[in-house]
């Protein structure tokens, strides 16, 4: 199933749904299990930074190269949350301990 997020704007829905895809993906989990993995995942740092692996390491894997700008915009919004560093471009730190409505 192909990502929804727009890199060139941002849609919640599109946010939440990709993160529960990707992590569905990435873990091997019906849709259902990804998402209550996401809401663990949200709740403490150090599920956050798993969260931020998990997924930079699905853009590292991405073959197609609109998908994986998808995964990065997903990452970048992660980061202007408050998950953590991004290491798939310029580094960024955290300047909020936000957490994602997932």
């Amino acid at each position: 199933m192909r990502l929804q997020t727009d890199p060139s704007r941002f849609s919640i829905t599109a946010f939440l749904a990709d993160q529960v895809a990707l992590v569905a993906r990435q873990e091997k989990l019906p849709p259902g299990a990804a998402l209550l993995r996401l809401q663990e995942l949200s709740r403490t740092p150090e599920g956050r930074a798993t969260l931020m692996r998990l997924i930079e390491s699905a853009g590292r894997c991405e073959p197609n190269a609109e998908e994986a700008a998808k995964i990065e915009a997903i990452c970048r919004e992660l980061v202007a949350w408050g998950y953590g560093g991004f290491t798939g471009g310029t580094r960024h730190e955290p300047h909020h301990d936000h957490r994602a409505a997932a």
